[in-house]
């Protein structure tokens, strides 16, 4: 069932930087600003990340159908699940697959996808994630994705953002894909340092440079 009264207030968020950036940062000072009933994270190096920590009384899981078990028990209820991967990338992308279609499922839910490189490529994503990105607006799914290396991450991915914000990247591919997308030059990108980051809000096309 498409969420009634949601679609404007989905947004597609893009975190993107190096380690030590302040990725997570920015990623909790977003959630804390618009804190939901109902959350599914995938974190790969969740026992460097905690999330499950972050969200009191989170359920984690290596297990999709765990997942699943959790979300129909809750019904229009809430939740909290963490996903932790195998890093075996062909397990993953077909984890990552029924995830995102459970996620899509659900509904009304905040959705973060951490180091969506690892599961998604610049030309091909698993089914489920590109489906969550054509129609999640329509289901109230926010989504927020974080990555190390953007020029790895799913073009439909990347053409969905309603928001971006993106700090050091050491790789010059990666710097020329997000400037590309920002619409900027690419030496900007190349010399953002410490945690300094240059955000661009794609509905009203500003761009803010952070020192």
């Amino acid at each position: 069932m498409v969420a009634q009264g949601n679609s404007r207030q989905a947004h597609f968020v893009a975190i993107i930087g190096a380690t030590g950036c302040g990725k997570t940062t920015e990623l909790k000072k977003r959630l804390n600003a618009k804190r939901r009933a109902r959350t599914l994270i995938w974190s790969p190096k969740e026992s460097l990340d905690n999330y499950s920590a972050y969200y009191p009384g989170a359920i984690s899981t290596r297990s999709v159908a765990e997942v699943l078990q959790v979300v129909k028990a809750a019904g229009k209820g809430g939740f909290h699940v963490v996903f932790v991967p195998t890093l075996n990338q062909k397990k993953d992308m077909a984890a990552f697959d029924v995830f995102c279609k459970i996620a899509l499922a659900a509904g009304n839910l905040t959705l973060v996808v951490e180091e969506l490189h690892s599961v998604t490529q610049a030309s091909n994503a698993p089914d489920g994630w590109r489906k969550i990105n054509f129609m999640g607006r329509g289901f109230g799914v926010h989504v927020f994705g974080l990555s190390q290396r953007p020029a790895s991450c799913d073009k439909a991915f990347m053409g969905s953002l309603s928001f971006l914000h993106v700090g050091r990247l050491p790789h010059p591919p990666d710097q020329k894909a997000i400037a590309d997308v920002i619409g900027i030059d690419r030496a900007e990108i190349g010399n953002l340092t410490g945690y300094q980051a240059i955000q661009k809000d794609f509905q009203t096309g500003k761009i803010t440079r952070k020192a």
